[in-house]
């Protein structure tokens, strides 16, 4: 009998890809005999490959020019049809996604971003979800699942079992993580979002206000990710090097650690000993939700209706609007708001 085989595209961020998880594993438990094959993009196919229930990866380069475009397509297109699958699954639906599937031979369902495809789509018979932003993402995936007869299992689920953690970075826990990464600034995310955009001093204002609230009780961990900021590294400097890549100094007899240069497994590993999260809203929140940690992630005003497309079904997740770092020193709700947090999980 030949191996049954399930192609699924998700060629977009990480946090895309650990909010279906979810829907993979389900599928997975349906249907326990298939191999699962993940089209991802170049930047995600390590992390990705770290989930023992992917069986396969298949790395898509992201060319902006047409020609060379069109070629990775197209040799794509011949990868994928010297083998059989039984269900393709377009969850980015992206148009070169969808292009790749038109010409690959199975039961096929999409997640459709935009009506521009629909009627293709349509024509060839794919099982389709329009992708609505007016509820949850995660009831659009229940819908998807549907189409192929069966439930996504979100209360019996763990997506991090059996999952190879790094440990390079492993610190006693009760300790707050301050993830400060290039979503803080304005320059290197969205220009339309507030730029929080903090200082060095500011950052050394907001560690403290953090212990002073929370009576002393936990460390502190910053981390800002793969990306090197200079205001972080300008703070840094006020640090001692303890050993690589690890800063520390003491505050009221607790210590404040700043991690550099750690990959997104680092991150996940410090999340998980960690017993607080202050982030803005994205991959690293996705995270905090998997391991069960009560987090509070910034989100802009004006797209509150989106937050909630991406992080509806977050029960321990605390959304809060985003703000310049002189009105979040200021903001008595945030504060408040963490307070009340962390006396819960005294």
């Amino acid at each position: 009998m030949d191996e049954m085989k399930t192609l699924i595209f998700r060629t977009d961020r990480i946090g895309d890809f650990i909010i279906s998880c979810p829907f993979i594993l389900s599928y997975k438990k349906k249907f326990p005999n298939y191999k699962i094959t993940v089209v991802t993009s170049e930047y995600n196919s390590k992390y990705i490959n770290s989930f023992n229930f992917i069986d396969k990866i298949i790395p898509l380069k992201n060319e902006i020019k047409f020609f060379p475009k069109l070629l990775i397509l197209i040799k794509t297109i011949f990868l994928l049809s010297a083998e059989r699958f039984e269900d393709i699954i377009v969850l980015d639906g992206k148009n070169r996604s969808f292009f790749i599937s038109l010409f690959l031979k199975g039961k096929k369902f999409i997640f459709l971003q935009s009506k521009s495809i629909n009627f293709i789509s349509k024509l060839f018979r794919y099982n389709c979800v329009f992708n609505y932003q007016i509820q949850n993402q995660l009831k659009n995936f229940s819908f998807l699942a549907n189409q192929r007869n069966f439930n996504i299992d979100k209360d019996n689920i763990n997506i991090y079992d059996n999952y190879k953690f790094n440990t390079r970075y492993t610190f006693p826990k009760k300790y707050i993580i301050i993830h400060i990464d290039e979503k803080w600034f304005q320059k290197f995310y969205y220009k339309d979002f507030t730029d929080i955009n903090p200082s060095s001093n500011q950052i050394d204002q907001l560690i403290f206000k953090i212990l002073n609230i929370t009576n002393n009780i936990f460390d502190i961990v910053l981390t800002s990710g793969a990306k090197n900021l200079e205001v972080i590294d300008d703070y840094a400097s006020s640090l001692k090097l303890v050993e690589e890549n690890i800063y520390e100094k003491k505050i009221n007899d607790k210590i404040v650690r700043y991690v550099k240069n750690t990959s997104f497994n680092d991150l996940e590993n410090l999340v998980r000993n960690s017993s607080f999260l202050i982030t803005c809203e994205g991959g690293i929140s996705h995270v905090s939700y998997n391991l069960d940690i009560e987090t509070i992630a910034f989100y802009e005003k004006n797209r509150l209706q989106h937050m909630k497309f991406w992080t509806g079904h977050m029960k321990k997740l605390t959304l809060h609007e985003r703000k310049d770092m002189k009105s979040l020193l200021e903001d008595a709700n945030f504060f408040n708001k963490l307070k009340n947090k962390v006396e819960n999980l005294v």
